[in-house]
């Protein structure tokens, strides 16, 4: 399974996680609940690691399998499409 790093903690609710800081691994969970302003998450108490919060301030960094969505296109990415955009379609009257 490929980890990415996840900047919106909201998605990661849930989900088995790794947390770093530094470059460093410093505990792998799955996170229980996210504050709304994604400055900070709870991991979960599994085997003898107890129930954890941790700081987005402090420089963790959150790895997640939840790749984000892909950005809309332009409308210069679009140039040359053959699919027709709903403003060029014919109105019935």
């Amino acid at each position: 399974m490929d980890l990415h790093l996840q900047p919106d903690w909201q998605r990661t609710v849930g989900q088995r996680v790794e947390i770093w800081k530094g470059g460093k691994l410093v505990r792998k969970g799955t996170v229980e609940a996210v504050m709304p302003d994604d400055s900070f998450l709870w991991i979960s108490t599994e085997g003898a690691s107890l129930r954890q919060m941790v700081f987005r301030l402090d420089g963790y960094e959150v790895f997640s399998n939840c790749l984000l969505p892909r950005a809309p296109a332009s409308d210069n990415e679009n140039f040359g499409s053959e699919i027709p955009s709903a403003a060029a379609m014919p109105r019935r009257s």
